[in-house]
């Protein structure tokens, strides 16, 4: 059972954990539909380019994907790989949204709570008994559930980003708002912050450009005045709109924490050059110290979370 932010906007996440426990399925969700099953044994995280290895191997192994709410996009599907050899129901109140991205076996345009309900009375009118592929995927889960945190590899000068990254995620208060900019961090910061409701994260990068990390942090502070916005934000896009965003945020007070993720380089472009064999110091920078940015520069800014 795959669910997207369509899901999670909508209220229909009870009638869809009615749905997968009906039919024996672990629940998954898009990136947009972060931690929307955060803390149900059956949950397996992200479904996408962003699984883990234990969503990995469960999608492996179903036969069938019931997805709702979510656009199926390549990034959702892993360039369509993930659903290969499966059957497809997709479910979205929008019918232009079916066989936009992906085609599938079975198109549903409706309503996610009342199709979800109507598919679970359609089950018990057939006597179509549930599987028990949620309970093997529980079973098999053990203690490779929750977050990969791998060895930790900081040296006496740099810091390791999913060490980094854990330590904020438990530090900042739960009730944030969470806004990644774009940038060689992304893969991690998407999937080690976490928020209470996938309407929480604000996503930044759906230009492929970086720099609009710290604006839509701005954006975010006004529409939830009453929450600490969480920012993760790369070296390259704060230099390249970061900084100017950080005075007004400063300026105007607002309450946001930013986390500065700096390895000293455009990231993507220096992959690029990497895997092309040419020299990739022209992706690289020697920034300034940006832990020398003022905290606060206007006068009684003096609780700004920046």
């Amino acid at each position: 059972m795959l669910a997207g932010r369509g899901v999670a906007v909508s209220g229909a996440r009870q009638a869809v954990l009615e749905l997968a426990e009906r039919i024996g399925a672990p629940v998954a969700t898009t990136l947009r539909g972060k931690d929307l099953f955060a803390g149900r044994p059956e949950a397996i995280g992200i479904f996408g380019s962003l699984s883990d290895d234990l969503a990995t191997e469960v999608i492996a192994q179903a036969d069938c994907v019931v997805a709702i709410g979510c656009g199926l996009n390549r990034w959702t599907t892993a360039e369509g790989s993930l659903l290969q050899g499966k059957g497809v129901v997709h479910v979205d109140v929008d019918p232009g949204r079916l066989h936009r991205f992906s085609t599938v076996a079975a198109p549903v345009a409706g309503d996610a709570a009342k199709t979800a309900a109507a598919l679970v009375r359609l089950l018990d009118e057939a006597e179509i008994p549930p599987t028990a592929f949620a309970a093997d995927v529980m079973a098999r889960a053990g203690d490779r559930r929750g977050p990969a945190t791998g060895p930790d590899r900081s040296t006496d000068t740099t810091v390791d980003i999913r060490t980094a990254l854990r330590r904020i995620d438990e530090a900042v208060p739960k009730n944030r708002v969470v806004v990644t900019d774009n940038g060689r961090f992304i893969l991690t910061a998407f999937t080690a912050l976490h928020v209470e409701h996938p309407r929480l994260y604000a996503h930044a990068v759906s230009f492929g450009a970086i720099g609009l990390g710290m604006s839509t942090a701005l954006g975010a502070s006004y529409a939830e005045p009453d929450r600490p916005v969480l920012a993760a934000i790369g070296d390259g896009g704060f230099a390249l709109g970061g900084l100017s965003d950080l005075v007004t945020a400063v300026t105007q007070n607002r309450r946001i924490v930013v986390v500065l993720l700096n390895d000293g380089a455009y990231g993507a472009e220096y992959v690029q050059l990497v895997n092309r064999r040419l020299d990739p110091a022209l992706a690289t920078l020697p920034w300034p110290d940006f832990a020398r940015s003022p905290r606060r520069s206007a006068p009684g800014a003096t609780r700004s979370g920046t």
